[in-house]
């Protein structure tokens, strides 16, 4: 039920969309597309895919330094359909699990949440910092030096978690003092042991680097569609990220969240609603529905395979 709910809720939120966007521009827009650009922003999945595909092999070698190359892009993509149909993809996490039973479950989850922690840090720092530069540029009425303090807050508290693992591993130690009986709970403390400042920091590289790659597909799309410079689209993307990321991750696949605060940001930077919603069904498209359906491939894979009779 609540699945179905959330459908709906992307669904409408898109519908809505297409009924505010003159129909007219909207079909415009796409019979103007620029083809090298849109073709250029699909390309740009596979070194989307690449960069995660690195940081999760990074951290999967941390609990298990000999699983295969293999196992890793298996447990990427069904991590990417199991998520799917969650808001902020957190069924992902299940997936990964699943897709690889011969590590322990609690292991493969801890990571997986460290994974997570890190593009959600990174998400909320540009986007914070996106959001203070997009107000004073686009929306000075709207912002206050009370806010300018809490961004600067903000950003200095996720960048010690980021990069000091430390002081965040102590604090969970003092946390789950009291319930260390419960085993599954105790468990996650595992991560004291492999993960410090040169693992968060180079983590912190590789998300930086996605966050980029995120950004620049956004603009080669908008640019599709509509002359922007990319300093003006990729302010735009943060807010986008930081919106449907860690304030409205609500609706399945963010669908319906992220174009309505494409059409948000980038037509108060001067960019028709046409394009940016064009634009952002096509980093939908390329980014999120690709993987997954490949992603679901890799799932009938495996329950065939658990299925087929063992030869005696």
């Amino acid at each position: 039920m609540t699945t179905i709910l959330k459908i709906v809720v992307g669904l409408g939120l898109l519908t809505a969309l297409v009924l505010y966007v003159d129909l007219k521009a909207l079909i415009h827009s796409i019979r103007q597309a620029n083809v090298v650009f849109l073709a250029i922003g699909s390309a740009l999945v596979v070194v989307n895919v690449g960069v995660q595909f690195f940081r999760w092999r990074y951290l999967l070698r941390l609990i298990a330094s000999d699983i295969s190359d293999k196992e890793i892009v298996s447990s990427l993509l069904v991590g990417y359909s199991a998520g799917f149909f969650t808001p902020g993809q957190v069924g992902e996490h299940g997936g990964r699990v699943a897709s690889l039973s011969s590590l322990k479950s609690i292991q493969v989850l801890a990571v997986s949440l460290i994974d997570k922690v890190y593009v959600l840090a990174v998400t909320i720092i540009v986007g914070m910092i996106g959001m203070w530069l997009f107000c004073k540029t686009f929306l000075p009425n709207y912002w206050s030096p009370v806010l300018t303090i809490a961004v600067i807050a903000c950003v200095f508290t996720f960048l010690i978690v980021v990069l000091y693992p430390d002081l965040l591993k102590r604090l969970l130690r003092l946390v789950l003092h009291k319930v260390r009986k419960y085993k599954a709970v105790a468990s996650f403390l595992f991560v004291k042991d492999v993960f410090h400042r040169r693992q968060a920091r180079v983590l912190l590289l590789l998300t930086i680097l996605f966050q980029f790659v995120v950004i620049v597909q956004y603009y080669v799309f908008v640019r599709a569609f509509e002359p922007v410079s990319f300093a003006v689209s990729a302010l735009c993307t943060s807010n986008i990220l930081f919106v449907k990321s860690a304030i409205l991750p609500i609706s399945i696949g963010d669908l319906g969240v992220r174009e309505s605060s494409a059409i948000f940001f980038f037509s108060r930077a001067g960019v028709s609603a046409a394009s940016a919603l064009n634009a952002s069904l096509c980093v939908f498209t390329v980014n999120i529905l690709l993987p997954s359906l490949i992603g679901a491939l890799f799932i009938m894979r495996m329950k065939t395979s658990r299925l087929r009779p063992v030869a005696k």
